[in-house]
C-alpha cells in the first residue's frame, strides 16, 4: 500500500468528489478536481473497470506497489506528482461514474469534468456537448 496513513485522507477526498458531484449534478455542472483536493499533484489518472494492477503501474509508467486491479464497480483514481503517487482512490461508480471518459490521463487545467442532471455518469469537460 502506499501509505496505511493516508486512510483518512483518501475518506475526505472521497467525500468532498461525492458531494462535488451531488451538487453539479443537481444543475448540470462541472467539476473541477482542482477545487476538491488539499494536495499537490500535475497528473491525474482514471483506470477503469477491469483494468489489472500490470497495466495501471504500465500506463502510470511507474513501478508502484499500491497498483491494483480494478473491480466492476469501482474507478481507480490516481493523483501523481512528479513521477509519484500522491493520492489513489478507489470511488464506487454510484457516486460518480468516471468509467466512459475515453482519456485517461489529465494536467491539472484538464482535470474539469461534466456531471449531467440528475445523473452520475460523468464526461470530461471538453467532451461535452
Amino acid at each position: 500500500m502506499s501509505g496505511c496513513g493516508k486512510g483518512k485522507e483518501r475518506a475526505a477526498l472521497a467525500t468532498k468528489l461525492e458531494q462535488r458531484i451531488q451538487a453539479a449534478s443537481a444543475t448540470g455542472g462541472d467539476v473541477l478536481l482542482t477545487e476538491v483536493t488539499d494536495f499537490d499533484w500535475d497528473t491525474f489518472h482514471i483506470f477503469t473497470p477491469y483494468v489489472g494492477a500490470e497495466e495501471v503501474r504500465k500506463w502510470l509508467g511507474i513501478d508502484w506497489s499500491g497498483a491494483r486491479d480494478v473491480p466492476e464497480m469501482e474507478c481507480l483514481l490516481v493523483f501523481v506528482k512528479g513521477g509519484e503517487v500522491v493520492m489513489d482512490l478507489d470511488f464506487s461508480r454510484t457516486k460518480g461514474d468516471f468509467s466512459s471518459i475515453r482519456k485517461s490521463r489529465f494536467t491539472r487545467e484538464e482535470a474539469r469534468f461534466t456531471a449531467p442532471k440528475d445523473g452520475k455518469a460523468l464526461t470530461h469537460a471538453s467532451d461535452s456537448p
